[in-house]
């Protein structure tokens, strides 16, 4: 049952929450108070040596949730309710904070230039890279929805290639997402760039391998491994900055710079919203907004209206 119980939030969602609760309870630990059930003035008094310690605001709220989920679980009653903690978290939220720096975006223009630059290249671990790079722009993708990819999970027609999505963000109870990706007419078509990587490595759609692997060398021969392991997050993010860098021209860029140029690519060419929502698998306006870098063509157009 408690295997169960656990389930009821994502992997990454527990492991958050217990860490943040393993903290609160080391601190209880040393000053000899009960850590569960807790008492809501202890709780509130952890609060304040976070934000004393110089804590953030994220750390405050982490701690409240990782304190409220462990209760929960337990079956006990949240210490967190009280209006102690409620208030010191309004308080953490006010605290001045460094101003948030997002990546840079990446455009249409510079994913062309960059697979222009390696047309000709034979070599897996380039190819691989430029897959990724133009399946993340072209699909709004999230890493984790593009490491979970298996080869069965792609399918190539006429016209665009499908690709199905298991895991997602925004899609705890897995019913799966489809995203269509149609066929380009540059040499950074998504269509034709992912025949070329599977050509190169061997993949056929009705394998169960993930689709994008780490690698390795023998004989001068780069492969993918054998071991059915996805390409972690850390190697994924050296290779893409590093392609993206040979025309970047000094952006901070990231993994997500893909995501979010494409979405901000998309809105700036006006495409129908309904379809561009559904599109990026976003579940709010909130959510989706945050991802686009508007023009200035077209932020201008708001005070031309004015007629002034």
């Amino acid at each position: 049952m408690a295997g169960f119980i656990l389930k009821a939030r994502s992997d990454k969602t527990v492991e958050k929450y217990y860490n943040a609760f393993k903290r609160w309870e080391t601190f209880a630990k040393q000053d000899n108070v009960c850590h569960l059930p807790a008492q809501p003035v202890q709780v509130a008094l952890y609060l304040t040596h976070i934000l004393d310690t110089g804590g953030s605001g994220s750390m405050v709220t982490a701690a409240i949730y990782g304190i409220k989920w462990a209760h929960s679980i337990n079956g006990f009653e949240d210490p967190t309710v009280n209006s102690f903690v409620k208030n010191l978290m309004e308080a953490a939220k006010r605290q001045v904070r460094a101003p948030r720096r997002k990546k840079d975006c990446v455009s249409a223009d510079m994913l062309i230039c960059l697979c222009d630059i390696h047309k000709d290249s034979r070599d897996i671990s380039v190819v691989r890279d430029l897959a990724m790079i133009v399946l993340c722009f072209a699909g709004f993708l999230r890493y984790n929805e593009l490491s979970e990819l298996r080869c069965e999970d792609v399918s190539f027609h006429e016209s665009c290639l499908k690709l199905n999505i298991r895991k997602s963000k925004t899609d705890q109870y897995r019913l799966g997402n489809e995203v269509v990706i149609a066929k380009g007419k540059t040499v950074a078509c998504p269509y034709l760039m992912l025949k070329r990587f599977m050509g190169l490595s061997g993949a056929t759609v009705s394998s169960k391998d993930y689709l994008f692997k780490p690698l390795f060398r023998s004989k001068a021969e780069c492969k993918q491994i054998y071991k059915q392991k996805p390409l972690s997050y850390t190697r994924a993010r050296e290779c893409v900055v590093k392609r993206l860098n040979e025309v970047s021209k000094g952006l901070d860029l990231g993994l997500h710079s893909l995501r979010a140029g494409g979405a901000t690519e998309a809105a700036n060419g006006n495409v129908n919203e309904r379809c561009w929502k559904r599109h990026g698998r976003w579940r709010s306006d909130v959510s989706k907004d945050g991802y686009v870098a508007d023009s200035l063509q077209n932020r201008l157009e708001v005070t031309k209206q004015l007629g002034l």
